[in-house]
C-alpha cells in the first residue's frame, strides 16, 4: 500500500507569487524564477529529497548535490507529472526550487489546477496591486513523499485545517509559525489518495485497508465539431495510455471488434482458434486486477457507429449503482463465458463494471443523422455539453496568416452568420466553426513563399504550409456550412471552390479577406480585433 511518509510545506509570500507569475520583472530581463526553501533544516530536506535523481551542482566549488524529483500532480487521474529541481543556493546554506516562473512552473501550481491567480489591470496583465491581500494570505505549496519513492505536488489555501483531514497527527503544524518545514507522518501508515487533491489522506483502518469509492461513471461529451471534446478528455479525465483504451466507432465497427471474437492464431506451426479480447475486455481485466487505479474507456464518435449493436449485452452494464458500498459498479451482471474467463478466469461468473472503470464518449451534435442514440441508451450516460469557447483556445488570438484578423474574431463573425441564416433548419448551430477546428500551426504564415533568396523546394514547402487554412476552413464553409447559401458569405464572383481558394491564396495581408462579402468580414471595420501580424 502506498503510504505518505513526509510532507514538504512552504508558505508562499508576495515575492514568491511575483516570480510564479512573472510580475515586476526587471526591464533588462531575467529576474529570479525560483522559490526559496529557506528556513528548513538542511539535513531534513536532504532526507526528504533522497528518492530524487542526484547530480553534481553546477555551482563552482559546491559540495552539496542537486536533486531532481519527478513529481506527480496530486488529484489528477491523468498521471501528469513534471520535474522539480532542488538546487543549492549560491553563498547560502539553503536550497531553492528552480524554474518556477509562469512558463515553467509545476502544473500542480498552475491556475488550470485552481491555483490562486493575481488580479489583472486594465491592460489585462497580472499586477501586484494590493500585494495579493486576500489571495495568498494562507497559501502554502505541498509536496508529498510516499513509501513507493514517489512525489506528489499540491497546495493548500486554508486558514484552518480542513475538517476531513486526519486530526491529531501533526498536520496542524502546516498552519503554524513560519509555515515551512518537513513533516514526518510515516509512523501513522496513512495511505495516499492520489486522486483527491482536497483530501489526499486515504481513510485507514486497523487492517490498513483504504476505504475509498472511485464511483465509476458513463459520461458523454457532446458539442460542435472542433469544440474541444477530445482535448477535454486529455486535460480533465485521462491522458496516460497505461490507464486507458481509446476506440473510434464507425459504420463498420462491430461488437466483435469492441468486446472480442474467436480468431485463428498460429501456435507451434499450426492454426488454432482462440478468443481474442477487444479493447472493452482488455480494459475490464486491467480495472478488475488493479482496483486502486482509475481506468478510462474512451469512445470517440460514439454515434457514427451503431452503438446499441456494438455494445450488445454490455449495454446492461451501463446501469451503475448510485450509492452505498457498490457505488459506481454495474447494478446488474451479464453472462459471457469468454469475457469472464479472460477477466476473472471463471467462465461462469457474472460480469460487472467495477467502480474504477469509467467510460467517456464523444459525439458531434451535427452527426445525429448518422446513427440516432435512443432515449434508453442516452439515459444511462451523464450528458455534458462542451461549449464552443473559441476565446479559450491557445491560438484564439493568433492572426490568420499575414492578415490582422485573429482566429477568435473570424470565428465570431462566421458563427454568428451561421446562426442568422440557419434559423429553423435542423442542426443549424452544429455548422459553426469549432475552437479547435484548426490548430495554431494552420494559422502561421511562412514568409519563404515570397522569398527569392531561398531554394525552390523551400518556397514550395512554405506555400503548402500557407494553404492549410484555406484548404481546411474555406473548403468547409463552401462545401458544408454555407452549401445552400454561399452568396451569404462569399463575394458572388467566386463560382467554384477552386476559384475561391486561389482568390484567397493569390493575395497578401488583409486583401485575402476580400473573398468574403465586405458587410460580413470587412477588415476596415473598427470592431475587428487586430493582432500582431509578426
Amino acid at each position: 500500500m502506498e503510504n505518505i511518509e513526509q510532507i514538504f510545506y512552504r508558505k508562499i509570500n508576495a515575492s514568491d507569487f511575483k516570480k510564479m507569475y512573472d510580475i515586476d520583472k526587471p526591464a533588462t530581463g531575467g529576474g529570479q524564477t525560483y522559490i526559496e526553501a529557506a528556513g528548513i533544516d538542511s539535513s531534513a530536506l536532504v532526507e526528504f529529497l533522497k528518492y530524487g535523481e542526484i547530480s553534481d551542482s553546477s555551482l563552482e566549488g559546491e559540495d552539496r548535490m542537486t536533486y531532481t524529483l519527478n513529481t506527480y500532480v496530486l488529484g489528477s487521474s491523468k498521471g501528469e507529472s513534471k520535474n522539480l529541481e532542488f538546487a543549492p543556493r549560491k553563498g547560502r546554506a539553503n536550497y531553492r526550487i528552480i524554474r518556477q516562473n509562469m512558463k515553467n512552473k509545476h502544473p500542480a501550481w498552475h491556475d488550470d489546477n485552481e491555483f490562486p491567480i493575481p488580479k489583472k489591470n486594465n491592460n489585462g496583465n497580472y499586477t501586484s496591486e494590493g500585494d495579493f491581500k486576500g489571495i495568498i494570505d494562507n497559501l502554502i505549496i505541498l509536496i508529498f513523499r510516499t513509501n513507493y519513492q514517489k512525489y506528489y505536488a499540491s497546495f493548500l489555501n486554508n486558514l484552518s485545517l480542513p475538517e476531513e483531514w486526519p486530526q491529531g497527527i501533526g498536520l496542524d503544524s502546516l498552519l503554524e509559525g513560519n509555515r515551512r518545514g518537513i513533516l514526518d507522518i510515516s509512523a501513522y501508515s496513512i495511505p495516499i489518495d492520489k486522486y483527491n487533491r482536497d483530501n489526499p489522506f486515504g481513510v485507514y483502518e486497523e487492517a490498513g485497508v483504504v476505504t475509498r469509492h472511485l464511483g465509476g461513471k458513463n459520461t458523454l461529451l457532446f458539442g460542435v465539431p472542433g469544440s474541444g471534446k477530445s482535448y477535454t478528455i486529455k486535460k480533465e479525465y485521462c491522458n496516460e495510455p497505461e490507464f486507458m483504451e481509446r476506440v473510434v466507432f464507425h459504420p463498420d465497427y462491430t461488437y466483435s471488434d469492441f468486446v472480442g471474437q474467436i480468431l485463428p492464431v498460429t501456435l507451434d506451426d499450426s492454426i488454432v482458434y482462440e478468443y481474442v479480447p477487444g479493447p472493452f475486455t482488455r480494459l475490464l481485466k486491467k480495472a478488475y486486477r488493479n482496483p486502486k487505479d482509475k481506468f478510462f474507456l474512451v469512445i470517440e464518435e460514439i454515434n457514427r457507429g451503431n452503438a446499441p449493436a456494438i455494445f450488445g449485452e454490455v449495454f446492461q452494464l451501463l446501469d451503475r449503482s448510485p450509492d452505498g458500498e457498490t457505488l459506481g459498479e454495474s447494478e446488474y451482471g451479464i453472462t459471457n463465458a469468454d469475457v469472464a474467463k479472460v477477466v476473472y478466469n471463471e467462465p461462469n461468473r457474472l460480469i460487472k463494471l467495477p467502480s474504477n472503470l469509467h467510460i467517456i464518449a464523444t459525439m458531434n451534435t451535427s452527426d445525429q443523422n448518422v446513427f440516432t442514440l435512443d432515449t434508453a441508451f442516452q439515459r444511462r450516460w451523464n450528458m455534458r455539453m462542451i461549449e464552443n469557447r473559441v476565446e479559450l483556445a491557445d491560438h484564439a488570438n493568433k492572426n490568420i496568416l499575414d492578415t490582422k484578423v485573429t482566429w477568435k474574431e473570424f470565428c465570431k463573425r462566421v458563427n454568428d452568420l451561421v446562426l442568422e441564416n440557419s434559423i429553423g433548419m435542423s442542426s443549424s448551430e452544429d455548422k459553426r466553426l469549432g475552437a479547435y477546428f484548426i490548430v495554431g500551426k494552420d494559422l502561421e504564415f511562412d514568409t519563404n513563399e515570397d522569398n527569392p533568396s531561398v531554394s525552390e523546394q523551400d518556397r514550395k514547402e512554405a506555400k503548402e504550409k500557407n494553404c492549410r487554412f484555406s484548404e481546411k476552413v474555406l473548403k468547409y464553409l463552401w462545401d458544408d456550412a454555407f452549401k445552400f447559401y454561399r452568396d451569404k458569405i462569399f463575394e458572388p464572383q467566386y463560382r467554384s471552390l477552386e476559384e475561391l481558394i486561389n482568390g484567397f491564396q493569390s493575395k497578401r495581408g488583409n486583401d485575402r479577406m476580400k473573398v468574403f462579402r465586405s458587410d460580413i468580414l470587412d477588415v476596415n471595420v473598427q470592431e475587428i480585433e487586430y493582432g500582431d501580424p509578426t
